[in-house]
């Protein structure tokens, strides 16, 4: 069965074409992002912004798997504020965006980007 998560991506509608961008040269991020999730609200908040959830999803980063790499190239530089979004550029990429990914160890547990306080990892013991 493998190794699982749960994976929430949440992306505002400024940071949206972004990436959309990232996505577009790879049909499968892109089917795995619109097609292959487990919920998908194309206007979360009201507000434009895209939410994506997956669970028991197999989320390894760099084991040769373009889709997941595609996606985590894009978290990793969106948290790097690789894009401003005002004329001062006081408002980075990195407050546009969360994700959360939860996985099966208790320690296991990845949170980037500063956007969408509504989205955290709660952890609770299971007896």
């Amino acid at each position: 069965m493998g190794y699982r998560s749960q994976v929430v991506l949440a992306i505002s509608k400024q940071l949206r074409p972004a990436f959309m961008a990232a996505l577009a040269p790879n049909k499968d991020a892109t089917a795995l992002v619109f097609n292959d999730h487990d919920m998908l609200d194309l206007d979360y908040g009201g507000d434009g912004s895209l939410l994506v959830v997956w669970d028991g999803i197999k989320w390894y980063s760099g084991m040769g798997d373009n889709v997941i790499d595609l996606i985590d190239k894009f978290v990793d530089d969106a948290g790097s504020d690789t894009w401003g979004f005002d004329e001062n550029e006081s408002s980075g990429s990195s407050e546009h965006f969360r994700f959360v990914k939860v996985g099966e160890e208790s320690d296991d547990i990845t949170c980037v980007g500063d956007g969408f306080w509504d989205i955290y990892p709660s952890t609770m013991i299971n007896y």
